[in-house]
């Protein structure tokens, strides 16, 4: 596990004040996937203590370093499963290049491009493990990671446990930033995650058991991994147990704010939707029913603010005041975006401070 140091908590996602988060809780082919020989360590009817499922759209830039963090685990007794999705480039490639030498290595591939949740089921119905987590195929695992986090599953008889993410940048470059900046392990449960949906962003290792019955939502291009960790959540009544170390990093990637407003459109629908079936086919407690409703008027405030900032991009001003007045929940988005860049410009011009002495 990487030794802790001094850093700070940082945003995954320029969409993340849409939710209405609460943050108070705390190469080519053969160089990529080169090996002496073939590997094997069990045996095609053994279950491998642990199942990493990889989804894959186009990620031949960085696949094989992230099959390598893999196969650098401390814990041998693992399977990958590598779900393309009807990839264009070279990225089926570099995986099936890497399971010739690693029977520990299965590639599922498609035919056409159906969306990470489909995907990710397909990997789900075939995995054997007696526990699963994620990797996303631009991400890296920390060396004794998954050692450690059975450990911590097994000695505390948990059934949900994850660890805290550093943030690097395209580079793989440490950037001094985690997702939460835990000090202390702390736990969660389907409250905490809707009022703080940045939770969905950790990697939990899951008991097999626990996910019997429970798939990704199809339907769901966007928010699927909070779908699903609340569905969990909810149905166990469970809590998820998350350590201060951090050993998922995970790749921010450069980028502007999305104007494909369309897009951002149906991302909010689709998350309202699923809100909506999640309240419907659970029965909720008072403070869970209560963390729904103020997350159903969230959304529905971050669809008006997609309107708002479309007519502002569009210079049709009048027309954004009279979004804001007509729905006044938009407010609280309006103070998270201007807080957002407040505090980025505190952060630059600390930097600038730094830089110059000052």
């Amino acid at each position: 596990m990487p030794h802790h140091q001094s850093q700070s908590t940082v945003g995954l996602s320029s969409n993340e004040y849409m939710a209405g988060e609460d943050l108070s809780l705390a190469r080519s082919v053969d160089d990529r996937a080169q090996t002496d020989k073939p590997v094997t360590r069990m045996t095609d009817a053994a279950a491998p203590s642990v199942t990493v499922v990889m989804a894959n759209f186009n990620g031949e830039r960085w696949i094989g370093e992230a099959i390598q963090s893999v196969q650098r685990q401390s814990l041998e007794d693992w399977e990958l499963i590598v779900a393309d999705d009807a990839s264009t480039d070279a990225s089926v490639e570099i995986v099936r290049a890497f399971a010739d030498n690693d029977s520990r290595i299965k590639l599922l591939t498609a035919s056409f491009n159906a969306g990470p949740s489909t995907v990710r089921n397909r990997a789900l119905e075939c995995a054997r493990g007696h526990w699963i987590t994620f990797l996303d195929s631009d991400d890296v695992l920390a060396e004794g990671r998954l050692e450690s986090l059975l450990q911590r599953a097994e000695s505390y008889g948990a059934g949900i446990v994850a660890d805290d993410l550093f943030i690097v940048d395209e580079e793989g470059s440490l950037t001094g930033h985690s997702l939460l900046g835990l000090e202390s392990f702390k736990s969660f449960d389907a409250v905490s995650l809707i009022k703080a949906p940045r939770l969905a962003y950790l990697k939990p290792m899951i008991n097999a058991e626990l996910l019997a019955g429970l798939r990704y939502e199809e339907r769901l291009r966007s928010g699927e991994d909070f779908d699903i960790l609340l569905r969990l959540l909810a149905k166990h009544d469970a809590r998820i147990i998350v350590y201060p170390a951090m050993g998922y990093r995970y790749r921010r990637r450069g980028g502007s704010l999305s104007s494909d407003k369309s897009a951002d459109r149906q991302t909010l629908r689709g998350m309202l939707d699923a809100n909506a079936r999640f309240r419907a086919s659970h029965t909720l407690s008072a403070s869970l029913a209560d963390a729904c409703a103020r997350r159903h008027r969230s959304l529905k405030a971050s669809l008006h603010w997609v309107d708002v900032t479309e007519a502002i991009r569009e210079k049709r001003f009048v027309t954004a005041v009279r979004h804001v007045i007509d729905h006044p929940g938009v407010l609280s988005c309006v103070m998270q975006f201007f807080n957002k860049r407040l505090s980025l410009l505190i952060s630059r011009s600390k930097r600038r401070a730094r830089t110059f002495g000052l």
